[in-house]
């Protein structure tokens, strides 16, 4: 999966009848289309388990936190945001939006972090009536679908004082989401034999990252 040669049909040669996705036929089927675009998968699980971790670990820090909240923008459409945080006994509060995405090139956690403050920020005055609250910041927080956290989320863990395990367990929940998503998507004759593959490679990650200095 990291060295872009899962047995997909964008790659030369696996394929007699084209190289567009087996599942739903618009793109070309490549990592990124499957982990990302196709709507043959579990993604909505993948991000759910993520957004769910973070929850958890703000509560344990002491924040108000709602999850999958529904908000209208200030030019009338509805919205609806991941997580709406604010610490205990503080005006201040935070709409957080994690997003899973392929890695593509160094600046796009930051490009994704912009692309959720447009969504977002005309939202603003709603949640700021609907929590009376005297700000909210969005902040956009982009895990690779590979399991690569940027330095923003690194930044956004140590600005809230986030529990020092939080990053391995969201690598270890994305690199299994995607996985699973993978696995989903070939057809039913490779599923045995890459369920050990996946086995395998969780293994090694794991012991990988836990040879990492933790960051905080």
């Amino acid at each position: 999966m990291e060295a872009n040669v899962y047995p997909l049909r964008a790659i030369p040669g696996r394929s007699q009848d084209g190289n567009h996705c087996l599942r739903c036929g618009s793109e070309i089927e490549t990592i990124d289309h499957v982990l990302g675009a196709c709507p043959f998968g579990e993604k909505n699980t993948r991000h759910h388990n993520i957004r769910s971790l973070i929850a958890t670990a703000l509560r344990e820090r002491d924040f108000t936190v709602y999850e999958e909240v529904h908000g209208v923008s200030l030019e009338g459409s509805y919205r609806r945001i991941d997580m709406a945080a604010s610490p205990a006994s503080s005006t201040e509060g935070y709409i957080i939006d994690p997003t899973i995405r392929t890695e593509s090139y160094e600046d796009q956690p930051r490009d994704v972090h912009e692309e959720k403050c447009n969504i977002y920020v005309p939202t603003i005055p709603f949640y700021k009536d609907k929590y009376n609250l005297t700000s909210i910041e969005v902040i956009g927080l982009m895990v690779g679908a590979r399991g690569t956290i940027p330095h923003l989320f690194v930044s956004f863990c140590r600005k809230f004082d986030l529990p020092s395990d939080l990053l391995m367990a969201v690598v270890i929940a994305v690199v299994k989401g995607s996985l699973k998503i993978l696995n989903h998507h070939l057809p039913m004759c490779h599923i045995s034999k890459f369920t050990l593959f996946c086995f395998i490679y969780l293994f090694i990650h794991k012991v990988t990252i836990l040879k990492i200095r933790s960051p905080y």
